[in-house]
């Protein structure tokens, strides 16, 4: 039987901040809840990553002491709980246990979504909801909380991300470089070439779960292409030519980016057409960020960001080629569990609080001619939105003209 050394913990100055959000809500606790990790918020919150094998509980009242409920046999990882430690043993004894926990009328914090309408929050099985409605208790959402106390930045956090994003801009120019390099001297270079390439860089970096997706011409059409060694295309002239590409410094949060570039001198006026669309769409998106970020009259939320910036695409035609969300939530996760940038796949109404981190990644994609997407990064600072990514392209690389690489991050 495995033990791990984890120990939960919630620091005095964070358990007072998530005490104050539930007030503010007018909620009467925050229950967290997890099995075999099921719930990666929990772990997030009280500092337990590794999955326990047992069901446990966590009661955050908005007054008083934290009550966790555990399993016996996995005493030790609350040693050092700053609060009560209730144990059990039977599922009698649990199903006690939070009888006696939870009042009736109390308004209570879980992870979960109504209709599932955000699955990265929908965590909590029906048997939980049970468990609570049973005890007269209503359940509530807990989405602003995992915002706040989940997916937020630290400090550290945003300096490694701003650092990350630096080194993922200059390696993708690297990969054009590389590209330009062979389709000059008539060498051989597949997509897959290319990505181990870049990911070899990013290791050189020393970046964690660095990854990229490499895709030309038609290939680009498809917004989560992956070529492999068999499959992978030929990097070619006149094509266009993606790079996707994400990683993280060890321990802390991602960062994610696409730039776009075209094997040739000048770009041909149905690309050029497309990529002014996602720009402008791209642009409409941050402008919504900075016009609303601060009205106490509208809450700033994803949906609302995600429809400025497919309304573009849509007045250009293009709509039924923008195929995927604005953007997904970014923390130690690539998708993270903050708010999406996204009225269609989801509606996510959560507010886009300070201290989070996004992209914004709008896309064309025309089947079996090419795709276009632009991918940047915003952080929601105390003072608005700041855009992380180096020196967003503003036009497609032309990788066979001369002087491209100076409008890039090389």
């Amino acid at each position: 039987m495995a033990h791990t050394a984890q120990r939960a913990h919630i620091e005095p100055e964070r358990l007072h901040a998530i005490q104050s959000g539930l007030r503010d809500r007018g909620l009467d606790g925050w229950l967290l809840y997890d099995y075999h990790a099921t719930n990666p918020i929990a772990g997030r919150v009280l500092g337990l990553p590794l999955p326990l094998t047992r069901r446990y509980f966590v009661l955050v009242p908005a007054e008083g002491q934290p009550i966790a409920v555990a399993h016996t046999l996995e005493r030790p990882p609350w040693s050092e709980w700053p609060g009560t430690v209730r144990v059990y043993f039977t599922w009698q004894e649990l199903e006690a246990t939070l009888g006696e926990l939870l009042k009736s009328g109390q308004r209570i914090a879980l992870e979960y979504s109504d209709t599932d309408r955000i699955p990265q929050l929908d965590r909590v099985p029906a048997g939980v909801l049970d468990i609570v409605k049973r005890a007269g208790a209503e359940p509530a959402e807990s989405g602003e909380l995992v915002t706040r106390f989940a997916s937020a930045w630290s400090p550290a956090e945003l300096d490694s991300h701003r650092r990350t994003a630096r080194v993922l801009a200059n390696v993708a120019a690297r990969g054009f470089q590389q590209a330009e390099e062979a389709v000059r001297a008539g060498r051989e270079l597949s997509e897959w070439g290319l990505k181990e390439s870049i990911t070899e860089m990013l290791a050189a970096e020393m970046l964690v779960e660095g990854d990229t997706i490499v895709a030309v011409g038609p290939n680009a059409a498809d917004g989560h292409y992956e070529p492999t060694p068999r499959s992978a295309a030929p990097i070619v002239a006149d094509q266009v030519l993606l790079i996707d590409l994400w990683a993280r410094e060890e321990g802390s949060v991602f960062a994610d980016q696409t730039w776009m570039s075209f094997m040739g001198t000048e770009v041909p006026e149905p690309v050029q057409r497309v990529w002014r669309t996602v720009c402008e769409a791209r642009s409409a998106a941050l402008k919504y960020l900075e016009d609303h970020y601060a009205d106490p009259r509208q809450p700033l939320r994803g949906c609302d960001v995600d429809a400025a910036c497919r309304g573009v695409v849509e007045r250009a035609g293009f709509g039924e080629y923008f195929n995927h969300r604005t953007g997904h939530s970014i923390d130690g996760e690539l998708h993270g569990l903050g708010p999406n940038i996204d009225g269609v796949e989801t509606r996510d109404e959560r507010r886009l609080l300070p201290g989070i981190g996004f992209s914004v990644e709008p896309g064309i994609y025309l089947a079996g001619e090419f795709g276009v997407r632009s991918e940047i990064n915003v952080y929601m600072g105390v003072d608005g939105p700041e855009v992380t990514t180096p020196k967003p392209q503003t036009e497609i690389y032309t990788l066979l003209s001369d002087g491209w690489q100076k409008s890039s991050n090389l």
